[in-house]
């Protein structure tokens, strides 16, 4: 990562991103419509089945997204020349992922196969990086500053682009959930990137955040097109991209937290990789009725997804039900914030004076922003504080495995036997039990009504 000063980041640079930023966006929006007009001729059309009359909505629309991030990324390396071999990498590993992607679409790739493929999508940075060509280092952690894993993080570089991909893709069914959901996350990256004093992280958002905002025109109800595995897929791998070249992996690991919490459901109840469509068509996890409106399954064998959470404390129609997704979306980005700070806080942690500064302003700007929040979407309550329980938790066992795991042999088995058995008492505990405690309220509720 090079700060900005480093970088020697002055005026040129903020208006090479603001042309970077108005280009990026026009070039996405005005290609969508042609983007659609293709894929309608090709027969690439899905269901909206969301919609009472279930209208036909031009699919694998995300190959907009991979047009205008290879275009802004070709115009990057003649603008931000110091950093052209990242770029390139970024470059290719958007390629790889939308390839994988287009295949997805036309083939609905297996479970296992989908798992190796997306990790073979962080191969590029993998071996270039082994390579020197780019050079990246291990990431830091709020509270307790960069870990050693200078040997071991080379090896989690793929598992990151992995699992950013692959979550991304998950949490993609209603219009405007992903696309809506993904710009609030880049947004929240962009500022975590500005406090955490990373070059990479704002050069690399500023075209992102225009190209999603464009796609989420078109995306959002009623959406004229929906992005596919070749958007969803591009998305995630330009997201872990960001996340490891710009150095803010906790903090893109906190924005994405409904991503991965609705990844954690799915994986737990089915045992396999499915995106909203293929659960819809097994294991629906929500029903729609003929008001218009959407509720959660009862059935046991439902899939458990967090949209079913959300349902499970009363019915939505499809706009509130996303709505609901942006509104944690935001709480997660505060989520971010709050990380990005304490990383910032081991570096200036003899500073007792920026320490009050910043938890003030934080307090007064992010806390009553969040209780607006929670007042306007009480269903998100309950999902938020398993989420603090989680990163309270985790910072806590990374400080563990750094000061006590990483010395001893065998490290890295120790490490992940403990961070599996971690997880899945924090699962239990934590997501499971509360699952389903909230679904059977939502029966003993509608058994009440039908007396």
């Amino acid at each position: 990562m090079l700060n900005f000063s480093e970088y020697e980041f002055g005026l040129m640079e903020i208006i090479y991103l603001i042309i970077l930023f108005i280009i990026s966006f026009l070039i996405t929006y005005f290609i969508i419509p042609f983007v659609i007009k293709f894929t309608r001729s090709k027969g690439w059309v899905g269901i909206d089945i969301h919609k009472i009359d279930k209208p036909e909505v031009a699919e694998s629309g995300g190959i907009s997204i991979v047009i205008g991030l290879c275009i802004s990324l070709i115009i990057m390396l003649v603008m931000f020349p110091k950093i052209i071999n990242e770029i390139l990498v970024i470059l290719l590993t958007i390629v790889c992922a939308a390839i994988i992607g287009l295949i997805d679409d036309r083939k609905k790739l297996s479970s296992i196969k989908k798992i190796i493929l997306t990790i073979i999508i962080g191969g590029p940075i993998f071996i270039l990086n082994f390579s020197n060509f780019i050079n990246i280092g291990s990431p830091t952690i709020p509270i307790l500053g960069m870990l050693r894993l200078n040997f071991i993080y080379p090896f989690v570089l793929p598992v990151i682009i992995a699992v950013t991909t692959n979550t991304v893709n998950m949490l993609e069914g209603y219009n405007g959930e992903g696309s809506g959901t993904c710009l609030i996350a880049v947004i929240f990256m962009f500022l975590s990137g500005l406090i955490w004093n990373s070059a990479q992280a704002v050069i690399y958002s500023v075209p992102f955040i225009a190209i999603l905002l464009a796609f989420f025109l078109y995306n959002k109800y009623p959406a004229k097109i929906f992005p596919g595995d070749v958007g969803t897929l591009t998305i995630g791998a330009m997201i872990g991209c960001i996340a490891i070249f710009g150095s803010i992996e906790v903090p893109t690991f906190c924005t994405l937290l409904c991503h991965v919490f609705n990844s954690f459901y799915v994986l737990s109840s089915l045992r396999r990789l499915l995106e909203s469509s293929q659960i819809q068509q097994k294991q629906n996890d929500i029903i729609f009725l003929e008001n218009g409106k959407i509720k959660a399954s009862r059935e046991d064998d439902a899939a458990m997804t967090l949209p079913r959470l959300i349902l499970a404390k009363g019915e939505l129609t499809e706009p509130e039900l996303v709505n609901n997704f942006f509104a944690l979306s935001l709480i997660c980005g505060q989520f971010a914030i709050i990380a990005t700070l304490s990383m910032q806080w081991t570096l200036y942690y003899d500073n007792i004076a920026f320490l009050i500064i910043s938890g003030i302003i934080f307090i007064l700007i992010c806390g009553g922003f969040s209780l607006i929040i929670y007042w306007k979407f009480p269903k998100i309550r309950g999902i938020s504080i398993i989420m603090v329980i989680l990163l309270a938790s985790g910072i806590v066992f990374v400080w563990f495995i750094d000061w006590f795991i990483v010395q001893t042999p065998y490290n890295w088995l120790w490490s992940g036997l403990l961070t599996a058995i971690g997880l899945g008492l924090w699962y239990y505990v934590g997501c499971l039990r509360y699952f389903w405690k909230q679904i059977d309220k939502m029966k003993k509720k509608e058994d009440k009504e039908n007396i």
